[in-house]
């Protein structure tokens, strides 16, 4: 069934199931009866539609199972919401909802507030992994590694700074979808299709009953634009490609041949012809996701950049993309919040490798500069000595004891990771 188009006469199943967005709309059901409750208790306070039949529309909104608008037969859960009311209490009643409203800002109010809800779960799984990687760096504060520039032996640090530099990436995560989650909370309601409706909407008030903090001014932008769901997109798979980076060192460190990750047995598999493996397949499937999302963006921008200023059915496709992208990042957060729970870190390996690959030498040459050795003269008179075999390098320990803020001293990561263990703890009652 399409009740929109029932009056052009088209009954084509091919169209009809091509061009739907049904099965998407899961997404979005609740979002949208929410936005139309809202409408029709805002047309009843300005007297636009009889009050009655306001109460009535709102009464069966409130019984309606969203699920249930999700068929097949219909364009989209905008056309099934307004059927079923229609159906359930006739057009003289549920006619009404049609009013002042198209669904082009329904639509763009439904996924602001869907991404909204969406971004809050991803704000949850952050600050989860977050708390689980402090937890672990106060664990291994002490447990000396190489670092790796060009994937060579390069500095001395500790595996629990490694866990604080990815904890670093998700606060500032964390602050852009705080600037995201402002730019979506702006209303398009009232905007119509794209110049407003004759109906005296007071658009403010609108967007406080739905739930929004504030009002996209001009209706043509608000109905059309989806810059709001790019930038949430964007923002969200700039952080998955920098994470991509710690996914990949797991999975480089779990070999035996690097022999740093002994990762928990849920998180590995085996081969099917070579029993000896211990493949880290949460991880793969994670990396390999991560790259699918960076694709999911690719196309989304795609269907945007060649749709002129106003609503087109492409944006309807280009939605589906924001969803798969935010749906990949909460599902991975919460795996790999799981794998750095419960894995374990070979401490006497990569503290043999920090020794063995002279990881030392930059604060060697630093200490030499520092007690009056121009710094580039101490530099090439260490590297000779290096050459030679004759090197005296400070130890582990001792390198490891730089005074400056942020640094991979123990003392420091203890403190970074203990401040932020604190905001960890569950507030008292």
């Amino acid at each position: 069934m399409s009740f929109y188009r029932s009056w052009i006469g088209g009954t084509g199943d091919l169209v009809k199931k091509y061009t739907s967005s049904i099965k998407d709309d899961v997404e979005i059901a609740e979002e949208v009866v929410r936005v139309m409750k809202g409408h029709v208790a805002h047309l009843v306070e300005i007297g636009s539609i009889p009050k009655e039949a306001g109460e009535r529309i709102i009464k069966a909104l409130e019984e309606v199972d969203a699920s249930e608008l999700l068929k097949e037969e219909f364009e989209d859960v905008h056309e099934a919401l307004e059927k079923w009311l229609i159906d359930k209490l006739g057009e003289e009643i549920g006619g009404w909802v049609g009013l002042g409203r198209s669904r082009n800002d329904h639509v763009a109010a439904a996924i602001r507030l869907a991404a909204l809800r969406k971004a809050e779960r991803l704000r949850e799984e952050a600050s989860r992994l977050r708390c689980a990687l402090a937890k672990r760096a106060l664990e291994y504060a002490d447990c000396p590694m190489p670092s790796f520039t060009h994937f060579q032996p390069a500095q001395v640090i500790t595996f629990g700074h490694y866990l604080l530099a990815i904890d670093e990436l998700l606060a500032e995560f964390l602050h852009i979808l705080r600037g995201v989650g402002d730019l979506l909370n702006r209303s398009p309601l009232g905007a119509g299709p794209a110049g407003g409706v004759r109906t005296p909407l007071d658009r403010r008030r609108l967007a406080e009953l739905v739930g929004f903090k504030e009002v996209v001014e001009n209706a043509l932008y608000a109905s059309g634009s989806r810059f709001f769901a790019l930038a949430l997109a964007s923002a969200v798979v700039s952080f998955l490609a920098e994470l991509s980076r710690a996914v990949d060192d797991f999975i480089r460190w779990n070999s035996p041949v690097v022999g740093y990750v002994n990762s928990p047995d849920s998180h590995v598999s085996t081969s099917s012809i070579m029993p000896h493996k211990r493949n880290l397949v949460t991880l793969e499937v994670l990396r390999a996701r991560i790259a699918e999302a960076l694709g999911h963006f690719a196309a989304m921008s795609a269907l945007v950049m060649k749709v002129g200023m106003g609503y087109s059915l492409d944006l309807q496709e280009a939605t589906r993309h924001l969803w798969a992208v935010l749906n990949i990042a909460t599902e991975g957060m919460a795996v790999f919040r799981d794998f750095i729970e419960n894995m374990a870190f070979n401490c006497e390996k990569s503290r043999k490798d920090a020794e063995a690959y002279f990881t030392t030498s930059s604060d060697t040459a630093e200490d030499e500069a520092l007690k009056g050795v121009p710094f580039r003269k101490a530099y090439f008179q260490l590297a000779s000595a290096i050459k030679a075999g004759t090197a005296r390098l400070l130890t582990i320990n001792e390198a490891l004891k730089r005074p400056v803020y942020g640094s991979a001293n123990p003392e420091e990561v203890k403190r970074a990771a203990s401040r932020r263990l604190a905001l960890c703890r569950p507030k008292p009652l």
